[in-house]
């Protein structure tokens, strides 16, 4: 019998969430959905669970129906549930002592890396981030939005990273307590020490992990147009692919895992002009207060336009 998870990686996006989720879930204590993103919770988002056929609530219980009672945590990881005004509320009627885990990072960086990640899933079609950044106002009209998005908030880099509203509203309706917040940087530099905190949170006891291999680094596609067929296909063919595509993520062939990495090439995430750089500091600077206010950190770093982020080969 499938059971509800208890558990759920809120985002943000590009904060680590998939290193997080498939550490978690190779612990022997704890289940995750090979599906990441099932995004069912998200009512304001309908087309996340439509996106990946889970049209009701037994289509998604299905995803934790391998989960034994020797593992005490189920869990997924959707980044959306957190910039979903839903999301949380919605998971609270159904699973009252649900836990919670937010991953964090500087606003600029984090829009930064989540526009190079449309890029590679085809739902945003202009390379240049500054471009697109200036896009922001014309596409939440429905202008200029590729037809493969599933919509236009999917752009709106700003609303993306606007953590301390996120961080506010989710503090409204979870106790704090039940929330476990990572600050990405943290996780980056030391990975063990924050899949440390992240267990002894879920009440689990330590497996003796102690390598955590990068997860999801920037990266390319060798062969742009298989990739484009297989994340945005023709109207003719698209339902029976995108059922492939979902079929091939909670299967995890390993022959087919194997091809997928091949379908990628390392790339750096270009740099930033630094112009555009204390724009967006300045425009973010009053979410990076909120959570300051919120969280009790110190986040001088964040609202300074000369800082570098520290390197271990993400994204």
């Amino acid at each position: 019998m499938s059971r509800m998870p208890n558990t759920f990686i809120l985002g943000a996006p590009k904060c680590g969430t998939t290193a997080m989720a498939r550490y978690l879930g190779e612990h022997p204590g704890a289940f995750f959905s090979k599906l990441k993103e099932p995004g069912y919770w998200a009512t304001d988002f309908a087309w996340l669970a439509e996106r990946n056929g889970l049209g009701s609530l037994d289509d998604y219980l299905a995803l934790f129906a391998d989960a034994g009672d020797e593992q005490p945590v189920v869990g997924e990881a959707s980044t959306m549930y957190l910039s979903s005004t839903t999301a949380v509320a919605n998971i609270l009627r159904v699973a009252p002592d649900a836990k919670f885990i937010a991953m964090l990072r500087d606003p600029v960086e984090l829009a930064h890396a989540y526009h190079m990640q449309k890029l590679l899933m085809f739902h945003e079609d202009e390379r240049d981030f500054e471009k697109a950044w200036r896009l922001q106002e014309v596409r939440r009209h429905g202008e200029r939005v590729p037809a493969n998005c599933p919509g236009p908030v999917m752009l709106q880099y700003g609303g993306i990273a606007a953590l301390g509203r996120q961080v506010r509203g989710l503090l409204e309706v979870a106790p704090r307590e039940r929330i476990l917040f990572i600050r990405y940087e943290d996780f980056k530099a030391d990975p063990a020490a924050c899949y440390g905190r992240a267990i002894a949170f879920l009440g689990l006891p330590h497996d003796g992990r102690t390598t955590f291999p990068v997860v999801g680094p920037a990266r390319d596609y060798r062969f742009p147009l298989i990739a484009k067929l297989f994340h945005d296909p023709p109207p003719l063919v698209r339902a029976p692919i995108r059922a492939l595509r979902r079929h091939l993520i909670l299967r995890r062939y390993p022959a087919v895992e194997a091809l997928r990495q091949r379908m990628f090439k390392p790339r750096p995430r270009a740099g930033m002009d630094a112009r555009l750089r204390a724009e967006l500091v300045e425009h973010f600077a009053p979410e990076v207060r909120e959570l300051e206010r919120l969280l009790g950190w110190d986040l001088a770093n964040w609202r300074s336009p000369d800082r570098v982020a520290p390197g271990r080969g993400g994204a």
